[in-house]
Parts: C-alpha cells; structure tokens; sequence
C-alpha cells in the first residue's frame, strides 16, 4: 500500500507540471462504465485531460468518430488539468468506474498498476497498424519499464518564440533569430531597454514560461547530459557539462542581466505585452501566441549549445486503453483510440491546435505541405521533431522537474551555486528512487 501511495505522489508531481496542458475549466466526472445494450451498440467514456480551445478540438474530434460508425458511441468528459484527471484516474484504479479510453500526460507511468492494457495487445493484433508509420521517439515517450504501454497524440517540444517588431527596433534581423546561445546572450543584450529611462529595465531581452525544468533539460541534452542512468537507479545532471549549462542560465539573469530574475510566471503575459525579446515555451502555444499577440511573432528552434546538435525533449501526453473483460469493449476502445490517431486525425489536431503530427512522413503530406506554407512559423517545431528525444518515463521523473526547477531558482537568485544547486537536486532524486526500491 506504502508503495502504492509513493507513486500516485510521484505522478501527480510530474503532472502538475506537464508540459502542453490545456486551459483550466469546470471539471466533471461521469462515473459511467462502458456497456452494451441488446442490440450490440456499444457505449465507452472517454477522460481527457485538454480544456479551452484545445479542448473543443479533442471534442469536435470525438463528434467526428461517433458520427462516422453506428456501432460504437463515445461520450467525452473533461477531467481537469494533468494532475486533476490523473488523480481521479487512480481513484478509478482503486474504486472502480474506469473509462475505456483517457488522454492523460505521465500515462505509461501508469502502467505499473496492473489496468492498463499494453498498446502492444492491440498494434500487433489483426486491425493493427504499421508501428514504422510514426516516429520512433514517441513510441519512445510511450514506453515505461521496457514495455509500449500507451499510444501517441497531443505531443510537442520546447521553442523560442521571438517579437519580431523588437527585433527590428533593436537594429536585429527579425529573419535571423539567434542559432546559439553566445548569440542569444548578443541579441537579448540589444533587447534589454529601460524604455522611459528611470533607472528600470521595463523590457527583458529574454525569458521562460513557468515549466523551467523543460527547458534546462533541452540545454543539458544539447550540452550532451544524460538525464537518468539506463538502469534508472540515478540521474546524472550534476557532471561538468550539466553545471556549464545551469551557470549559463543563472548568468542570464546575474551576468549579463537579460533576464528578469525568478519571474517566469509573468513571462508569456510579458512577451504577449511586447515587453519581452524572447521567450522560451512550448510548440503547443504556437497558434495562441499569434492569435493574442498585437505583433509580428517569429518562431525558431531553441539555440544551439556552440556548434554541437540541437536536441529537444518530447513534452506532452496520450492515449491509454484500460483493461476490460469484454474483449468487444476492448476492441471498441481501440476502434476509437485508432480513429483519434489516423493520418485524418493527425492532421485535423496538428491544424487545429499547436500539437505536432506523430507520422514520420506527415511534413511531405500535401495539406502539410500547404498548411505550413500559410503558417510558416509551425514549420520550426515540425523541423525540430528531427532532434527530439524523449526523456525515460522513470517513476521519479516528477521529482526530478520539481528538483530542477528548485535548482533553477536557487541560482536565479543566488542563493546557491549552480554545482551547489544540482547536487541537491541529485541527492532529492536519488533519494526517491532509492525509496521507491525499497518499498517494491
């Protein structure tokens, strides 16, 4: 039980922190269990965990599938946040009244409890699909533990939005965003304006939204830093090119003073505002950004660590199949599960939404091609999947986020060094790990 409770902990501190997640609205529950009337139609729920505008896509697209069938009904109910609809599925786990289906983020993790169908039951069954289809990184992002427990959906990674009209003002090249970070430190100094000269700096050349662990694991994996040992027994940020880069990131703030210091709540309001350069932040807010933004936004891929490959962490979430007795339910379940992840589909989320296509050769499809061609500024994430990685779903990820964006303050604030910083974060993780081992 004492193992049981740890990890429902861990999960819900790795999803009050995913990346992607949708905009909070009134949550509902609808207790309801999948069946079958008389004549054979089957009905499942479906929990997904995507609210605003991304969430009325996931639910045109629900229409979409019950209108194209007769035999299978879905009814969608919004859970929450991550961490919300993550909570009510492992009170699910333990009471009972599962959903069929749920879009959830961290949900290989939840693999563990025993009620979670392996995709695998389903991908290499007799209406199964070509796994080579999609990319390899997110079956990657969908595996825990050596087994492919979920299926890809709602997926990004991390870029840097840019204010093109400040570059222009600055004297910059708004064609020509920053390719490294020495370049980024050039450029953020020439947007870094006490703009009514009173002794304030009232635009940042540079900032980051909230979810700051997302964006310094994309500069360690750049900088060549393994994140958590193969075996998952330690993670391994606290090496020499793991502090280059925290000491990069607090001389950002400290240094060169481009940054605001242990601001980062304010930092899309900032940008959105035209009083930040340059923010870093999820793909997935690419058509938000334009949308409420009064200026020309540019969009680019984070800077390069010098001349050594970008690489950028998966971020996002997916969908899962929970166990049934009733192999017909199971069926239906996957019958819909396939529908929501189809070319068809892919394209309609990916066009709708700031979400990224998980087919390897969806950027040579001929309504991508026309797509990106009327929205340039998707073309840099879709680009950038090239350099995507996923970072292992290890049961003390959560932990990890929260130790490295503890140590990312520290430093902003100079309150401690960043060898000091990500010692700690090392010794807390490590720590959970360890207990996680003993309590098996």
């Amino acid at each position: 039980m004492l193992k049981k409770i740890n990890f429902m902990f861990l999960i819900l501190m790795l999803l009050a922190t995913a990346c992607s997640g949708g905009q909070a609205t009134e949550s509902s529950s609808s207790g309801s269990t999948a069946k079958i009337d008389a004549d054979g139609h089957i009905t499942i729920e479906f929990w997904y965990a995507l609210g605003g505008d991304t969430g009325k896509v996931v639910e045109e697209m629900v229409k979409q599938f019950n209108e194209s069938q007769s035999e299978i009904t879905v009814n969608a109910t919004y859970q929450g946040d991550y961490a919300s609809a993550m909570a009510k599925v492992w009170s699910a786990v333990s009471a009972g009244g599962l959903p069929s289906v749920a879009q959830i983020g961290g949900a290989p993790l939840l693999g563990s409890t025993g009620a979670v169908a392996p995709i695998t039951e389903f991908l290499n069954g007799s209406d199964g699909i070509d796994q080579n289809a999609i990319r390899q990184v997110f079956w990657d992002y969908n595996s825990a533990g050596g087994v492919l427990w979920t299926m890809p959906f709602n997926l990004s990674i991390p870029v840097m939005y840019y204010n093109r009209d400040l570059f222009t003002a600055a004297g910059l090249d708004p064609t020509q965003p920053p390719q490294t970070w020495d370049e980024l430190i050039e450029m953020a100094g020439k947007l870094t304006v006490d703009t009514n000269n009173n002794g304030e700096i009232d635009q940042w050349g540079v900032n980051t939204s909230t979810d700051t662990h997302y964006y310094l694991s994309a500069m360690f994996l750049s900088n060549g830093v393994q994140i958590v040992s193969d075996d998952e027994s330690e993670v391994l940020y606290n090496n020499a090119e793991a502090v280059e880069m925290l000491t990069l990131w607090g001389n950002l703030v400290n240094e060169y003073k481009v940054m605001p210091p242990n601001q980062h709540e304010e930092a899309k309001s900032d940008f959105l505002a035209g009083k930040l350069g340059i923010l870093m932040a999820s793909s997935s807010n690419v058509p938000s950004m334009e949308a409420n933004a009064s200026f020309e936004v540019g969009v680019a891929q984070m800077p390069a660590v010098n001349d050594k490959p970008r690489v950028f962490p998966v971020g996002g979430a997916s969908l899962l199949i929970f166990k049934d007795e009733s192999p017909e339910i199971q069926n239906a379940a996957w019958t819909f599960v396939k529908f929501m992840t189809s070319k068809e589909s892919s394209i309609y989320l990916s066009t709708h939404t700031g979400y990224l296509p998980i087919y390897t050769d969806a950027a040579e499809w001929p309504e991508f091609v026309s797509y990106i061609q009327e929205h340039p500024n998707r073309g840099a994430p879709i680009e950038g999947l090239n350099n995507a990685v996923a970072i292992p779903e290890f049961p003390a990820l959560g932990t990890s986020d929260s130790s490295l964006r503890r140590a990312v303050a520290s430093v902003e604030l100079n309150s401690a060094t960043p060898q000091e910083a990500l010692a700690e974060a090392k010794r807390a993780v490590d720590a959970t790990i360890k207990e996680q081992g003993t309590n098996e």
